[in-house]
């Protein structure tokens, strides 16, 4: 039996170690070397995050996948891009390969296929094209929003800086104070709520009043017959005004005043007694010297009687005592 030795040994898994790490890096990367697919190319100027082994799908479906991205030049603008298609696959010639991405950001090659009858061949290069991202289209929508959102800021900013440069220290004292006397004013709000229903409460100013207010209604109601004979009579009273008492009241009273005119106009007139006595002089110095002559008289017969009326038993002669109105004269 033939032997072999260790190094032979050591060299057959060496082999079969290498041949295993190619076929596994090819299926990582996803190539297979035992399936017969056809090669096609795309240029790109950007490639949005697409990676060897992404899937290359028509329709929804994964026809292949992509093999390598290589740079076309030293500023990276242009980017050959291999994808490998089934065999089976025909793919029109103005069809176009997008770059685009689901919403957890894997990124893939979509075919949109063209309607012309010549189909790709192998190594033959398709349109190019690549789809904005979500970010993208985030970016799209957010950046008016972003616009206005600075527009908006810069109007705060403003007011803001106005808003510091009126409350100077002096506007800041004086809201302080301010806000101490709202202060004060609501403690004085909150003890007259207190007071009021201190009076709202049983046995308050208020309760007293309306239950004041019910007696009085209830007096009302327990005399509303005598307060309607009241307003009864009133009406009747009124009737008979109405009825013509009231012109026969005012005639007599206009003759009253048009006689107290005449009395009056007579009094001013020189023409009556009680006229002279009023307008002349000279009479009134006559009726004043007559008052005071009549005066002394009764003086006089007061005081000295006997001149007057002589009544004497024994026939003795009476001494004339002095009236004091001459006395007065005299002094």
């Amino acid at each position: 039996m033939l032997k072999v030795n260790n190094e032979t040994k050591v060299g057959i898994l060496t082999v079969i170690a290498i041949v295993l790490l190619v076929l596994g890096f090819n299926i990582l990367k996803g190539r297979s070397l035992f399936s017969t697919k056809k090669t096609i190319y795309a240029v790109y100027t950007q490639v949005n995050g697409l990676q060897p082994s992404n899937a290359v799908m028509v329709n929804g479906l994964g026809i292949g996948t992509v093999q390598s991205l290589e740079v076309m030049d030293q500023r990276a603008g242009r980017i050959l891009v291999t994808l490998q298609i089934n065999k089976n696959i025909e793919i029109p010639k103005n069809s176009v390969a997008r770059i685009s991405a689901d919403l957890l950001g894997t990124r893939k090659v979509e075919i949109d296929f063209g309607n012309t009858e010549e189909v790709l061949k192998n190594k033959d290069t398709i349109y190019a094209a690549v789809d904005g991202s979500i970010t993208d289209a985030l970016k799209e929508q957010l950046s008016p929003l972003v616009k206005k959102l600075e527009t908006t800021l810069g109007a705060v900013d403003t007011l803001l800086l106005t808003v510091n440069s009126v409350f100077d220290t002096t506007t800041k004292h004086n809201i302080r104070q301010a806000v101490a006397g709202l202060n004060g004013t609501l403690n004085n709000l909150n003890n007259a709520t207190r007071n009021i229903n201190g009076m709202l409460a049983d046995g308050g100013k208020i309760a007293g009043t309306f239950d004041n207010f019910n007696a009085v209604s209830a007096n009302l109601k327990n005399n509303n017959d005598k307060i309607s004979n009241i307003l009864t009579n009133f009406d009747k009273a009124s009737g008979s005004l109405a009825g013509g008492q009231i012109d026969s009241t005012l005639a007599s009273l206009h003759s009253t005043i048009s006689r107290l005119n005449e009395v009056a106009g007579k009094i001013s007139s020189t023409d009556g007694s009680l006229g002279l006595l009023m307008n002349d002089r000279q009479v009134y110095n006559n009726l004043q010297h007559s008052l005071g002559s009549l005066n002394k008289l009764l003086e006089d017969l007061r005081y000295n009687p006997w001149r007057y009326v002589h009544l004497s038993v024994f026939g003795r002669k009476n001494k004339v005592v002095p009236i004091p109105s001459d006395s007065a004269t005299a002094q």
